[in-house]
C-alpha cells in the first residue's frame, strides 16, 4: 500500500505485515493508545458507472467492540453524506477480510480507515487494524 496521498491522525504507521505488496498501513498502536487513529484520502471517482471502492483489513483486536473497534467511513463530498463501508469490528482471528462499495462517476469522496483505542494497560489490550489494497475499479 502506498503511503503516498494520505492524511494521519493519531498512532499511525508503515507494517511489513501485508496482504499482498511490501506494505500495509497500520492506523493504532502496538501498545495501549487513548483514542482514534485513522489514515485517509479524498479521490474523484471515474466518470461513468459501475465503479467500486474496495479494501481489505486485518483487525488485532483482543478487547470488545464495545471498548475498542476498527472502523471505514465514506464521506461522497458531492452530496454531503457519508457510509458506513466497515461496521465497528473487534476481531483477533489474523485474517484478511475485504469491504467494497459502489461510486458515482465523477463524485469527490473522503475515505478514512479507522482504528479507536481505549487504552486499557491492565492486562495491555491495545487494538489496532491493518489496511491494504485499497483500489477504485
Amino acid at each position: 500500500m502506498a503511503s503516498t496521498g494520505w492524511t494521519t491522525s493519531g498512532t499511525t504507521s508503515i507494517s511489513t505485515t501485508r496482504r499482498t505488496g511490501s506494505y500495509s498501513a497500520q492506523v493504532g498502536s502496538s501498545s495501549p493508545f487513548a483514542g482514534d487513529s485513522s489514515i485517509s484520502q479524498t479521490f474523484t471517482a471515474p466518470s461513468g458507472t459501475g465503479h467500486t471502492l474496495s479494501f481489505w483489513y486485518r483487525v488485532v483486536c483482543t478487547d470488545t467492540v464495545t471498548y475498542d473497534w476498527a472502523t471505514a467511513t465514506l464521506k461522497d463530498n458531492t452530496t454531503n453524506t457519508t457510509t458506513t463501508v466497515l461496521a465497528r469490528t473487534c476481531t483477533n482471528n489474523g485474517t484478511w477480510s475485504q469491504k467494497s462499495v459502489t461510486l458515482t462517476g465523477g463524485h469527490s469522496y473522503t475515505l478514512t480507515l479507522i482504528d479507536h483505542d481505549d487504552n486499557w494497560v491492565s492486562p495491555p489490550d491495545p487494538t489496532y487494524a491493518l489496511y491494504d489494497d485499497v483500489t477504485v475499479s
